[in-house]
């Protein structure tokens, strides 16, 4: 004889009909409390649940918080940037490129890669970051990032219709195939959380001495 346990009682999975002469076992009536606690503890997994430090809702699963997309590793408040900021940064870059006439971008730029920005990044507070090192990218990752991945890939560009532009889109860590290419995300820093130490050395050093009187 085989007895289940269902939310009605217990029956006999075996017995098949009267007309058998099969024993019957009349439904014993379980009380929903009684069917809960029968169920092992074991057999329900509930999904473990990371607070996010900056935010302290569930992290989730990916690089980045869910929510108030914290970079995992990173200072706090130095989240992922949104597909919305990085594509009005693009427009921002053309922008800047006409206004200083291109060779002003272009000096510009020589400055802005050791900090791993480009003039439009600067502007709104933007960074690039090297993905596995989790440190800020370098001046020569830059240059390989601007001056090589990235018309590469606007080669690419012409084959697909544009269609790589929006690669961010899908991508779960929000990169472009230029970040792909040289390992790199791009994150919002406008405290300069992640600004390499000797230009934050440099930079208070200038603000002491510009601050200071005259004569001391």
């Amino acid at each position: 004889m085989v007895l289940c346990r269902t939310r009605t009682g217990i029956t006999d999975l075996a017995r098949p009909g009267p007309s058998f002469g099969r024993r019957h076992v009349e439904p014993t009536p379980v009380s929903d409390r009684e069917f809960v606690m029968s169920v092992p503890a074991d057999s329900v997994q509930t999904p473990p649940v990371r607070p996010c430090p900056n935010c302290g809702r569930d992290w989730g699963q990916g690089l980045a918080c869910q929510f108030c997309r914290q970079v995992a590793g990173l200072p706090q408040g130095v989240p992922l940037a949104t597909p919305a900021l990085r594509f009005g940064e693009y427009l921002l870059e053309g922008v800047l490129i006409v206004v200083t006439l291109v060779i002003g971008w272009l000096i510009w730029s020589l400055f802005a890669f050791a900090n791993g920005q480009t003039p439009a990044k600067q502007v709104l507070g933007m960074r690039c970051v090297k993905l596995r090192t989790e440190q800020t990218a370098t001046w020569g990752t830059m240059f390989l990032r601007e001056a090589i991945a990235k018309p590469v890939i606007g080669l690419l560009a012409w084959v697909t219709f544009g269609i790589v532009y929006f690669w961010l889109l899908w991508d779960r860590n929000t990169q472009q195939l230029w970040d792909k290419m040289v390992d790199t995300i791009v994150v919002k820093d406008p405290q300069d959380a992640m600004r390499p130490a000797e230009q934050k050395s440099d930079a208070e050093d200038w603000a002491s001495t510009a601050g200071s009187p005259a004569g001391e």
